[in-house]
């Protein structure tokens, strides 16, 4: 099993300067870094740990922006089913939605010399970006926005779901849709919107906007402000997820609007409780516990020695009909 010092030795530097290849710090040159990298892909460089003479499994650094709702709790099921069967632990932490919380856990991911990472980020953060790209370990990102793909990428493409459900509304006959707006820095939710506001505006749908966020809080005080001071002048709700519907649709139940007589609801997520909704929530399926699998998957193939081009792997998604959404 190669160590670090057969990698210094091939790449003709000191194991100090391995160290700063593989924890992705900006004081090495170009060309040294090449050598460092070719020569850990050569030897297939992974470090051990021993602990009281125990030889500790490898290790997956995982990191995701909460764990509230399902998204993130379903990507890591899918991680963790796979890292299981391959005999792989992991070390998750999250960031709180927080850029400098993100760098501080990716500097204990390097500090623990994990053997690859996973990262879940919602938001664009390009300084963390360009550290992942240096380092000399396997990352692969995960439902995270980057228009050059430079880096393993496993995702939807949300643009084309936000025009989906707009396609879908106008189908039913919906032509005044009320949007609950999500956080403006998740680059998810602001693709999502502008797919739908697109495909509403070429095709003569009143799309009125209003700010939400993410939790069914803000989908239940978004609906409820908007009501008080516009009236119903929409026909469908569309909500950026399902935990935001679930707030609209207790909103609408409190303000006596029938759903869906009187409006329809649509969300996006296809959370584990949107079927036990009343009425059952009409929303889109992301595959989420496909995108953490698929993730791992990509990540063995590179700890394994696979070489590539960095590739961005876009996973389908489909409406679910129930019975929120009704047909004018």
């Amino acid at each position: 099993m190669a160590s670090i010092k057969d990698v210094a030795k091939l790449a003709g530097v000191s194991i100090a300067t391995v160290s700063r290849v593989i924890n992705g710090y900006n004081n090495v040159s170009e060309e040294t870094r090449k050598k460092v990298i070719d020569a850990i892909r050569k030897l297939n460089y992974h470090p051990v740990y021993a602990v009281k003479g125990a030889v500790l499994k490898r290790t997956i650094g995982v990191l995701v922006p909460n764990f509230g709702g399902f998204h993130y709790n379903e990507i890591l099921t899918g991680i963790e089913k796979e890292a299981i069967k391959r005999d792989f632990t992991l070390m998750i932490s999250t960031t709180l939605h927080r850029t400098s919380v993100e760098l501080e856990r990716l500097e204990v991911f390097f500090a623990k010399r994990v053997d690859g990472i996973i990262v879940c980020s919602s938001k664009k953060d390009e300084e963390q970006l360009e550290r992942l790209i240096k380092s000399a370990i396997p990352v692969v990102v995960v439902d995270r926005e980057e228009p050059e793909i430079r880096l393993d990428n496993v995702g939807i493409d949300n643009y084309a779901a936000g025009r989906m459900c707009a396609k879908y509304l106008l189908e039913k006959g919906h032509r005044k849709v009320l949007l609950l707006k999500g956080r403006k820095d998740i680059y998810s939710f602001s693709d999502r919107e502008r797919g739908f506001i697109d495909y509403s505006t070429r095709h003569g749908i009143d799309v009125k906007v209003t700010p939400c966020g993410y939790f069914a809080e803000h989908g239940y005080h978004a609906v409820e402000r908007y009501l008080k001071k516009h009236g119903r002048d929409f026909t469908a709700i569309f909500a950026i997820n399902d935990l935001s519907a679930f707030g609209a649709l207790k909103a609408l139940h409190d303000l006596g609007v029938l759903v869906p007589d009187e409006v329809s609801v649509m969300g996006f997520d296809d959370d584990p409780i949107s079927s036990y909704t009343i009425p059952p929530l009409t929303t889109v399926r992301q595959p989420r516990e496909e995108m953490g699998r698929v993730a791992f998957e990509i990540l063995y193939e590179r700890l394994s020695g696979k070489k590539g081009v960095a590739r961005r792997v876009v996973l389908p998604v489909e409406i679910v009909e129930r019975e929120s959404v009704k047909q004018l």
